[in-house]
């Protein structure tokens, strides 16, 4: 018969192997400390990038689009979903006659149908890269080859086929170039010059249903985008415009400025939620470890007491109760971290979507560093509630310990 020998090194794993179900109630709850821990952060994390991202790529200071279509126009500032509204050139240049406009330049929205390299419909956006002054200088800082007509540039959730192509209205179009993450929702967009706007149309008509009536398609203007000049400000603007015809008045106006703050006040909210959820959270997880040592402390006087007999001090007791609360902690914060990493990473552009928010995923050593505070703070959070639910065990003499828990 093979005869098991312990020491000091292996009695904590001992100890946790022959008590499965409080070992078991142990890591459960360091598991949730973790996940909230974790989560929570990368969340708060991500949105903060996705903000910053998107403050970046707005360059306008104003945006005109047709009538009753703010909120639609908003969304394309966030991450709603793709819309197809559009007035005419002959709208456009007149909207750009106006005071205190220092740059101006055209844009039109199509929303597509399914397409093959998505699960959900695209956006398409038309643009004028002689004029652009809100997309081009972020795609000159990938691509910087001219657009020609039927070519687009993918955004970063877009899924390109491998002959470097995507199939929208039963037609391969050839991508030049994909763009890096924002966060927002032009990695669900696909952009074309405005040459290739009438092209898309009559792709759309043959496929399926025509996008827009035929004698829009070479004409069609969803939003001009405006840079005010120095001193003036953006309703000062809008103002001047209206002002050119009272049918003006009538368009919408966006202020994404104003559109960035709405969603920092969105975000500030969320975020604190969060951290009054998982401050709670701790607060309780911390009292239910103490509850679960405190308990075991009472079944394992005999167990300390004879260790005291047999020559152990109290030191070694706290090492031992220090290493069984470690491993504890470890294994459960590797445990909630794989969990919540679980639901990040493969989720993390339905997450975005959900919230309506910017949500940019963090780089890798940022993820990195979060998950190893979360592992240092769940093995410190077990080993703390262990110390001090048994800090009296080994204070009284042994054999008054082992009378008590006769």
């Amino acid at each position: 018969m093979t005869s098991i020998v312990i020491t000091a090194r292996t009695l904590p794993l001992e100890n946790l192997r022959r008590r499965p179900m409080r070992t078991a109630a142990l890591l459960v709850v360091v598991a949730v400390l973790a996940v909230a821990f974790f989560g929570g952060s990368m969340l708060g994390i991500n949105l903060g990038n996705g903000m910053r991202s998107m403050e970046r790529r707005l360059g306008a200071d104003l945006m005109v689009v047709p009538q009753n279509t703010e909120s639609k126009a908003e969304a394309l500032l966030t991450d709603g979903s793709p819309s197809t509204f559009y007035f005419t050139k002959e709208i456009a240049h007149r909207i750009e006659r106006a005071d205190g406009i220092a740059q101006a330049s055209e844009q039109t929205y199509i929303a597509s149908l399914a397409a093959a390299c998505c699960a959900e419909k695209l956006q398409i956006i038309g643009y004028d890269p002689a004029t652009d002054f809100v997309i081009e200088p972020w795609i000159a800082s990938q691509f910087d080859g001219a657009l020609e007509d039927g070519q687009m540039i993918a955004g970063a959730n877009v899924n390109v086929s491998a002959d470097g192509t995507i199939e929208l209205y039963g037609r391969a179009w050839p991508v030049v170039a994909q763009l890096a993450v924002t966060g927002t929702s032009l990695d669900n967009s696909v952009f074309i010059n405005q040459d290739t706007v009438p092209d898309m149309v009559e792709a759309s008509a043959s496929a399926s249903r025509r996008v827009m009536p035929a004698e829009y398609a070479d004409k069609a203007v969803s939003t001009v985008m405006i840079k005010v000049k120095d001193g003036y400000e953006p309703q000062t603007v809008a103002d001047s415009i209206k002002s050119i015809d009272p049918s003006l008045g009538r368009l919408g106006y966006v202020y994404p400025g104003g559109v960035t703050a709405a969603a920092k006040t969105a975000l500030g909210t969320l975020v604190g939620y969060v951290v009054v959820f998982v401050a709670a959270l701790w607060a309780m997880g911390v009292i239910v470890l103490l509850a679960v040592f405190a308990a075991s402390a009472n079944e394992r006087k005999r167990e300390f007491a004879s260790l005291r007999i047999m020559g152990a001090t109290r030191g070694m007791l706290y090492g031992v109760i220090a290493r069984e609360s470690a491993i504890v902690g470890l294994a459960g914060g590797v445990i909630g971290v794989a969990a919540a990493s679980l639901v990040l990473f493969p989720f993390s552009a339905l997450i975005g979507s959900r919230l309506e928010l910017p949500y940019l995923q963090a780089g890798p050593l940022v993820v990195i560093g979060v998950a190893a505070a979360s592992l240092v703070l769940s093995t410190f959070a077990g080993t703390f509630a262990s110390l001090v639910a048994m800090r009296g065990l080994a204070r009284p003499e042994a054999y008054l310990t082992l009378r008590q828990g006769e």
